[in-house]
């Protein structure tokens, strides 16, 4: 097994290289991607009233679309009108039922806000390889079918998100495994979100251990001594225990929102520390209340788990 890691590691490493010499930018705005799927690729298609369409080249998904389409606030007058309220309501921990109600909205129309924002802070907060000095927890929660209505089996798996955070407080979670997590779901899952040269730790899981140990020996990561440890080895404990107050998450929504308890931690870390008061003031203006993305109903509705 030790042999495997090994070579799992160090092809992971060319993929990464190869990655990075390959990548080549198929659309004029690397800002610009398909609203539907979110697919990066894709053609011009004709143009509508003077404005430009293209046609996203995903062959499941080939619908047309313009620059306009990525408007957060297109075919939405009240969200438009009433978003910032929401924000605010939505942040303070409102239940959906208590947002629909002091926005005079309905319960739906709640429950699409808030997946809103969900969307917005997990594209924005998205980190493609965590780096530096990195501790690894494992979240195992109960699958949930929540607000499904075609289920089609009575078992509940058990879903394994393993949750990285680095000594600059920013965090990954990785839907990792159904059932189980050994050297598969590292290799599909978790490897390719690991910067190769960052020092990472696996705590209270041992698979987790082990192939963090084998990690920094392959790629002779070395630790900076000034770096404080163990300081978030309880993040996913405590991950587990602020799910709970949701009454219960649909799994296909998990990642959406662990992206929201990253931002919360990350916020909420930032004022723990000794930081002048000019600065704590500075940093909450720069957290101010922006939306700048778009996600349609049937997105939402029709997402699936992806593990």
């Amino acid at each position: 097994m030790r042999n495997a890691y090994k070579k799992l590691i160090i092809n992971q490493r060319r993929n990464n290289k190869i990655i990075n010499e390959l990548k080549v930018d198929n659309i004029e705005d690397k800002s610009e991607k398909c609203p539907y799927c979110e697919c990066t690729e894709f053609i011009k298609f004709g143009s509508y009233k003077g404005i430009q369409r293209y046609r996203c080249k995903n062959t499941k998904c080939e619908k047309t679309f313009t620059k306009e389409s990525n408007n957060p606030f297109r075919c939405s007058k009240k969200f438009k009108e009433n978003w910032v309220k929401y924000y605010d309501v939505f942040i303070n921990g409102l239940t959906l039922r208590e947002c629909a109600k002091a926005l005079n909205i309905t319960l739906v129309t709640s429950f699409y806000w808030r997946h809103r924002f969900l969307h917005d802070l997990k594209i924005k907060n998205h980190i493609e390889r965590i780096d530096s000095y990195v501790e690894f927890t494992k979240l195992v929660t109960t699958e949930n079918f929540k607000g499904s209505r075609n289920i089609n089996t009575k078992e509940r798996d058990k879903i394994v998100t393993i949750n990285g955070v680095n000594d600059s407080i920013n965090i990954i979670s990785v839907i990792a495994g159904r059932r189980y997590f050994g050297f598969n779901e590292i290799k599909k899952k978790l490897i390719q979100r690991i910067d190769e040269k960052a020092y990472i730790v696996g705590m209270i899981d041992a698979r987790l251990d082990y192939f963090c140990k084998v990690f920094i020996e392959v790629n002779k990561s070395k630790l900076n001594e000034k770096i404080e440890k163990n300081t978030h080895r309880k993040y996913s404990i405590k991950a587990k225990l602020w799910l709970k107050k949701f009454r219960g998450i649909a799994s296909k929504y998990l990642s959406d929102y662990l992206s929201l308890r990253a931002f919360e931690y990350k916020n909420n870390d930032e004022y723990k520390n000794c930081i002048p008061i000019e600065e704590r003031i500075k940093f909450k203006i720069n957290l101010g209340v922006e939306i700048s993305t778009y996600i349609t109903w049937n997105s939402i509705k029709l997402k699936e788990l992806e593990v």
